[in-house]
């Protein structure tokens, strides 16, 4: 570590100047899940941890203008045991379930798990579907981001050099159900394989609406927007429901890896949105 300069901003002010100053070379490190491990490994050898940790202006989980306001550096488990997500999101309180495990929930955030732009970061596929935003700072203001367009590329995100994620924003629904799948190397808690997310409002005359979401199969997180067309006005059965999901494979763009290969990542991917469906509609409860 001796490669390493540390810094721990007193306020959101000090945060905005060193990361405007230092840009890059700024490392945020709140649980230091990904940092941490870069370090050890070798592939980050020097440069500037900025530890926003304990940072006030970051903390906070609120309702507010019908939003769900989380503070960048609240960790999973604090998400998990918020009475206001509880009240009004458990879909996202039962998803974090399967987020890593119980050691990296205690120190992981959203604002971290989404920053470094992964395509298998498994909130990306929860706050897609959510039509969540992401709202970023820098010394000049705020900026919120849809998180339609925060995700650009592998590895790279909306956010600027001279800015910090400072909360997510979650609009409240109003109505329909969600459910996370996701299948990994060992167990559910371990990285994804392929990860599928869906938001579903139903009625008696079908599907009104819904959204999916993937990790693992392209190079950034996909919204499924042909594959959702294909669902909507559908009266959903025990028949077409698997029928319907299969199409999602011609949307996504998987690769070869040590995780799994394209094939079997596009098998997995209707699986997993077929059973997501179906959970929603409350068939396999």
């Amino acid at each position: 570590m001796k490669n390493f300069k540390y810094f721990r901003p007193k306020n959101l002010d000090e945060l905005l100047a060193i990361k405007n100053e230092l840009k890059e070379e700024a490392r945020l490190l709140a649980g230091g899940s990904n940092l941490l491990v870069y370090i050890k490994e070798g592939s980050l050898k020097s440069g500037t941890l900025v530890d926003i940790g304990s940072l006030a202006a970051l903390k906070g989980i609120r309702e507010k203008d019908g939003y769900l306001e989380i503070g960048a550096a609240e960790t999973i488990i604090d998400i998990m045991a918020s009475p206001v997500v509880s009240e009004k999101l458990p879909f996202l309180r039962e998803s974090l379930r399967v987020f890593a495990n119980p050691l990296i929930r205690n120190i992981s955030t959203v604002a971290g798990n989404i920053a470094e732009g992964s395509p298998i970061a498994d909130t990306a596929p929860l706050l897609l579907v959510l039509n969540s935003e992401v709202v970023a700072a820098s010394i000049t203001g705020r900026r919120n981001i849809p998180i339609d367009d925060f995700f650009i590329s592998l590895g790279k995100t909306e956010i600027k050099a001279n800015e910090v994620i400072i909360t997510i924003r979650i609009p409240i629904p109003e109505t329909g159900r969600g459910k996370f799948v996701k299948l990994g190397l060992r167990k559910g808690t371990s990285c994804s394989v392929v990860s599928v997310a869906v938001w579903l409002i139903a009625n008696g005359r079908g599907v009104e609406d819904i959204r999916i979401a993937l990790g693992g199969v392209a190079p950034l997180p996909l919204r499924a927007v042909k594959t959702e067309a294909l669902f909507r006005g559908k009266i959903l059965n025990e028949h077409n429901i698997g029928e319907l999901a299969l199409e999602v494979t011609n949307e996504i763009t998987p690769i070869t890896d040590v995780r799994g290969g394209a094939a079997y990542r596009s098998e997995v991917s209707a699986a997993l949105l077929s059973k997501a469906v179906r959970e929603c509609l409350g068939m396999e409860e």
